[in-house]
């Protein structure tokens, strides 16, 4: 059985390890809220999506339509 401070130590670096996975650059124009940036993140992401480009190039695709809107990381 594991001792309780193996299990801490185990829990906090999975949550590391998580977090830092799931974050995505934050993208900011100014006068607008942070919801409509993922909004706005998120119909950019959906229309390369549609286009059926291959996925190496979906990153910069997505990144080029967010500055294209006027947003900045």
């Amino acid at each position: 059985m594991m001792s309780q401070k193996t299990l801490i130590i185990l829990s906090i670096s999975a949550l590391t390890l998580l977090s830092g996975c799931a974050s995505d650059p934050t993208w900011r124009k100014e006068g607008i809220s942070s919801e409509d940036a993922v909004s706005t993140l998120s119909e950019c992401k959906y229309q390369v999506g549609l286009s059926k480009v291959k996925e190496s190039e979906q990153e910069d695709l997505v990144e080029n339509c967010m500055q294209a809107k006027g947003f900045r990381k």
